[in-house]
């Protein structure tokens, strides 16, 4: 009997130079080259962490990358050996990941969808702030700092990865207040991320309405193959038809990651396999339960190193 699979797909940050360089072969990344105008293409083709880097394309490569080895998986190792995934989670970015891979909406739809998500959030977010994790730190802790610091300034908690992590986001001046705040606490580690923008952030309001007005709203979303968990409400989508309300608000509200994982255990997961670009997800995912099985797949020999004793119970 196989054992519960939940799939995990990785968000904007986890790029690396030559991304999807031994994928560009593949169907996903022939039906972006149809899509993409042929700049945004080159630039996903050549892969250089520098451009990578710039949410205008980062998301999208990532978003390729991403799918392309999920549908390998399936292929080389998945349906052959009839083994079925029960859930997906992606991280910010990693949702609509997550939401193309059950089915919701198509490969085109998602292409369409993320290019455009990343140059709306690139253009509402830029030069306006920026991110913040904190580590070994409990919310309750943060959250005090954020409200001493803020100061009527744009400042909130953006993501909560982990136990051992937690982000805060926020215009430049509220954040040297919040890391000051963090050193008197005496808090040992934080740290400024590379970022373009507050992300997940209320600085991204208008932008997430004008994303959700001009291509959310367009799209024929269909019922999930699988278990799909939403960022915003850290469970499972109950209705199709809030899926465009939960994408627009998540764009500018926190990241339950850690609420979606444990409520993932709680229906069941056992096995957890992050698909795509780096292992982040993996390592919050073993800081929130020490005893599920973590798998990272980043490259297709990943998938041919799988050992199928640790996905199938004998």
């Amino acid at each position: 009997m196989s054992k519960k699979i939940g799939i995990l797909f990785p968000g904007q940050g986890s790029q690396y130079e030559g991304m999807g360089r031994d994928l560009i072969a593949s169907p996903v990344y022939k039906r972006a080259k149809d899509i993409l105008d042929e700049h945004t293409y080159s630039v996903v083709e050549a892969a250089r962490l520098e451009d990578l880097s710039k949410t205008r394309y980062g998301q999208v490569s990532i978003f390729l990358n991403s799918l392309s080895l999920y549908e390998e998986l399936k292929d080389r190792l998945l349906e052959p050996n009839n083994i079925g995934v029960s859930a997906s989670l992606g991280l910010s970015l990693g949702e609509y990941t997550a939401l193309c891979a059950a089915g919701v909406f198509s490969i085109d739809e998602g292409i369409d969808l993320v290019k455009n998500r990343g140059l709306i959030m690139e253009e509402g977010a830029a030069g306006r702030g920026s991110m913040v994790a904190v580590m070994k730190t409990g919310l309750e802790t943060i959250q005090d700092l954020v409200d001493q610091a803020r100061e009527g300034q744009v400042l909130s908690v953006c993501n909560l990865n982990s136990p051992g992590q937690i982000v805060v986001g926020g215009e430049f001046e509220a954040l040297d207040r919040f890391e000051e705040k963090c050193k008197e606490a005496k808090i040992k580690r934080y740290m400024r991320l590379n970022v373009e923008g507050p992300f997940h952030t209320q600085i991204l309001d208008q932008a997430a309405q004008k994303f959700a007005d001009e291509f959310l709203s367009k799209v024929d979303y269909r019922e999930p193959s699988m278990e799909v968990y939403t960022n915003l409400r850290g469970s499972s989508y109950k209705e199709v038809d809030s899926i465009a309300e939960n994408l627009r608000d998540q764009m500018c509200s926190p990241v339950r990651f850690i609420d979606c994982v444990e409520n993932m255990i709680a229906d069941g997961c056992q096995i957890f396999i992050e698909i795509g670009p780096g292992k982040s997800l993996s390592g919050f995912v073993k800081k929130i339960n020490k005893n599920v099985r973590v798998i990272n797949i980043q490259k297709i020999s990943d998938i041919e190193d799988i050992n199928l004793n640790d996905i199938i119970q004998i």
